[in-house]
């Protein structure tokens, strides 16, 4: 896997735990460490280091021109269905495929079929959100694609951004015209944030944050 971080990206962090009103500046520790994976080509061919396993038994919509959320670059879609999980995939080098990943951590690329592909511009800034926050204490937390999600008690403005592996899930705030940027996070500083937990909500600092590019 290839990393390569461009200047408004910065390295590690540590857990820290705030209660769910201390409000963005009361988290103090290191940057977050944010993590640039190349997986395909310019040419829609895999890179090096990344394996390709065929899926077959469906066909995704990739003709939205829906940028994924964790795209530095252009023309990386977010297709559906939202149960084929595809939230960046690439055109793809064969006809009718496209390239996609699933799990940034990993040198997993899935080829599936697709109808038409939609050129695709990079998101706007404020709509951008890693597709895969690993917490301090390890907790990994991927990005939320459809489904139906409750919200945790008391809380009715909290909209679920993140399923994690511990502590339940990842929110964002949503009232009326208003909704968090970065799928919940807080970017206010260097050190990354978002409220994690079913019941009892707190803000955890963020130790790494994964996004895709595509490779030269």
């Amino acid at each position: 896997m290839r990393t390569r971080f461009p200047a408004f990206l910065a390295a590690l962090v540590v857990l820290a735990v705030v209660p769910l009103d201390a409000g963005p500046a009361a988290a103090v520790a290191p940057a977050t460490a944010n993590v640039v994976v190349y997986p395909v080509t310019s040419s829609g061919h895999a890179a090096a280091g990344f394996a390709v396993h065929a899926q077959h038994g469906f066909t995704v919509d990739c003709s939205d021109a829906n940028p994924s959320p964790g795209a530095l670059s252009p023309n990386i879609e977010l297709c559906y269905p939202s149960a084929a999980y595809a939230v960046a995939c690439w055109k793809a080098a064969a006809p009718g495929k496209v390239l996609c990943m699933r799990d940034p951590s990993t040198h997993k690329l899935y080829r599936i079929s697709r109808g038409r592909f939609a050129s695709t511009a990079i998101n706007k800034p404020r709509n951008r959100a890693p597709l895969l926050i690993v917490l301090g204490d390890g907790t990994r937390c991927q990005i939320r694609v459809g489904g139906a999600w409750g919200q945790p008690k008391g809380h009715p403005n909290l909209y679920g951004a993140y399923s994690c592996d511990r502590h339940g899930a990842a929110w964002l705030w949503a009232k009326g015209s208003h909704r968090d940027s970065h799928n919940g996070i807080d970017e206010s500083s260097a050190t990354w944030r978002i409220r994690v937990g079913e019941n009892t909500i707190v803000w955890r600092n963020i130790a790494k944050a994964y996004f895709v590019a595509t490779a030269s």
